[in-house]
């Protein structure tokens, strides 16, 4: 009895320890199964997604907050991870997320390696990028009225360069007039 409250203590002990890692971490993160399941998710992502662990624990991702993690896209790339021993990096979802609102999210997926007989499972990065692609459509848009704003200082320039000429034209007729 002695050796099984052991190894009992040892398994809570390195659940508390590998919870406390992913509770440290600033983005939130989502630990899934193989059935794409959520086993825990960091407080990062209760934060920022603001849902409790009751809503979220043993839901398949796709069901979280109504359906809204339910992105093609990101079924495919998921779905890929634990058969093909595969990974992703940098992908952007856009979505209108129920209780936040519009966010630009970068997801980062890979399987944790783990011994044969063990449960296989994923863990899912998530980086809020909305600030900083809201700064640079921002950024795209200054550059495109700077080249407007040149192109209508230059077209200003010539329209005074025209008038110019146009009144030298005048002027040279007024002569040509007098002379006849």
């Amino acid at each position: 009895m002695d050796d099984r409250k052991k190894i009992e203590q040892e398994v809570i002990d390195s659940l508390e320890y590998a919870q406390s890692i992913i509770d440290t971490v600033r983005d939130p993160l989502i630990v899934l199964d193989g059935d794409l399941r959520v086993i825990s998710a960091s407080k990062s992502f209760y934060k920022v997604f603001k849902v409790t662990a009751q809503d979220t624990e043993k839901q398949l991702i796709y069901s979280l907050g109504n359906g809204q993690w339910d992105i093609p896209k990101l079924r495919e790339l998921l779905e890929k991870i634990i058969p093909n021993n595969a990974s992703f990096d940098d992908y952007l979802v856009e979505h209108d997320f129920q209780n936040i609102g519009r966010r630009v999210m970068m997801l980062n997926a890979r399987r944790i390696p783990r011994p044969p007989e063990k449960m296989r499972i994923i863990l899912l990065a998530i980086e809020n990028v909305t600030a900083s692609k809201l700064v640079e459509q921002l950024h795209n848009k200054i550059k495109k009225l700077a080249i407007f704003t040149e192109e209508s200082t230059g077209r200003e320039l010539k329209v005074a360069e025209l008038k110019e000429n146009l009144k030298n034209l005048e002027s040279e007729i007024m002569i040509i007039r007098s002379q006849l």
